[in-house]
């Protein structure tokens, strides 16, 4: 019987029969059934009907919204994370949100008496509800919902935080996270979690990662954060640089790409040539993620300023030093790197270049891209064919003004079709052109 009512479970029309006053006492009766699959039944059932708001304001009239709260903390991992399913996607509705936050009300209030690991799973659900809307982490926010994470991540129990790392790490993936970490005070207790020196590796990943969201976010704090090359952060960022561990590399990059997207962090990170050399070595890394991940960032950064003549100075310095160091290693890496997940990335990052008309003539008289940008057959994966395509494109609308004064007619005209038709057009004179190169 359950076998049959899970099947038939998936299937939108008998969804929406179920609400009916015959199948309402059953299903009731099963959110406190002593049978764990049961309990699991009922709470896909209802994380499907909260998608249609008719079906949540029946689901919070007949107090099915209130019986789940029961399996947000079920012993079973299956039905508990059914059960926050139901309360995420039903706070898009009002009788959702209204029902949502009374769950969140009584939660708040047993913290102290449940379990550890049910504790975690409540956080999370504060952060997950957060996510959904505004609404919602306006409303956990007022009810001290969010101290509640940071409080169990800036503790000296060092098994409670490591619990807690991943409550961090969820509660800055977002813009509303990111803004309650850029309060007055937490960007500064969290930095001092990086001076300890018996601090574990995955809560320094999870605070460098965290404050280069607030340096992203609050460029103000930078004065703080940033106030010199031996201060906490920078100080760990250059160790992770320095670290064989892709993922600690990684991290020091993603934080200074997001600190160079304000003035004041570029500024800071422009004075400090030794860890800018770092991140340019990391562009031409043998480690493939880490490769990746510096040209990605390199692309952030540079796609964040402006390379007119009229643009901020920081964003002139960026640009210079790019084209300088950058360029010549991206375009080595065409000939270099053959594996077609790296190629994507270096692809993307030319096209960034375009943005120029300096480093797009440095681009095309290139031996490099003499020899690549008209053999169409030279990406043969999808996605970096398709990579290229996007560099074209780049290069037509950005700099289609001069390139008829910069290259032959004909191989102009095939970027331009090529441009408008698509990754995979292949012309017929391409292969013949391929030798003639750009003039």
């Amino acid at each position: 019987l359950l076998e049959a009512l899970e099947r038939l479970a998936e299937f939108d029309e008998v969804r929406s029969s179920v609400l009916g006053d015959g199948l309402v006492g059953f299903l009731r009766e099963g959110a406190s059934s002593q049978n764990p699959r049961v309990r699991l039944l009922v709470a896909r059932l209802l994380a499907r009907l909260v998608s249609v708001e008719s079906q949540t304001d029946r689901l919070a009239e007949v107090g099915l919204l209130e019986d789940c709260e029961k399996l947000l903390l079920d012993e079973e991992t299956g039905s508990s994370e059914a059960a926050a399913t139901v309360f995420r996607v039903a706070c898009k509705w009002p009788s959702g949100l209204k029902a949502a936050m009374a769950a969140c009300d009584r939660l708040l209030g047993s913290l102290g008496q449940i379990s550890e690991v049910m504790r975690i799973r409540a956080l999370s659900l504060f952060i997950e509800l957060g996510r959904a809307s505004e609404e919602s982490f306006q409303g956990l926010l007022d009810k001290g919902a969010y101290k509640h994470v940071l409080g169990s991540f800036l503790t000296d129990d060092i098994l409670l935080k490591l619990n807690a790392v991943e409550l961090m790490d969820a509660l800055g993936s977002y813009n509303a996270g990111q803004d309650f970490l850029c309060e007055e005070g937490i960007p500064e207790r969290l930095a001092a979690e990086l001076a300890d020196p018996m601090g574990d590796s995955s809560v320094r990943l999870c605070v460098v990662r965290l404050l280069g969201f607030v340096l992203q976010r609050a460029p103000r704090m930078s004065e703080k954060l940033l106030a010199s090359h031996d201060g906490p952060l920078p100080a760990t960022m250059v160790a992770f640089m320095e670290s064989r561990d892709p993922s600690e590399r990684l991290c020091a990059l993603n934080a200074w790409a997001s600190a160079s997207a304000s003035p004041a962090g570029l500024k800071f990170f422009l004075a400090w040539p030794e860890f800018l050399q770092s991140s340019l070595a990391a562009a031409a890394s043998a480690q493939h993620e880490v490769c990746k991940g510096a040209m990605a960032c390199w692309a952030a950064v540079l796609q964040g300023w402006s390379p007119a003549e009229d643009g901020a100075a920081e964003g002139l310095a960026i640009w210079s030093l790019a084209e300088e160091k950058l360029l010549p290693a991206v375009l080595k890496a065409l000939v270099a790197k053959p594996f077609p997940e790296i190629r994507c990335y270096v692809w993307r990052l030319l096209a960034v270049f375009t943005l120029q008309r300096k480093g797009s003539q440095r681009i095309l008289v290139s031996a490099e891209m003499r020899d690549l940008l008209l053999d169409f057959t030279s990406e043969t994966a999808s996605e970096p064919r398709i990579a290229k395509h996007e560099f074209v494109c780049a290069l037509v609308r950005n700099q289609g003004r001069w390139l008829s004064d910069f290259l032959d007619e004909k191989v102009e005209e095939v970027l331009v079709d090529y441009s408008r038709q698509g990754p995979h057009w292949l012309p017929r004179e391409a292969r013949a052109m391929v030798a003639d190169g750009t003039a």
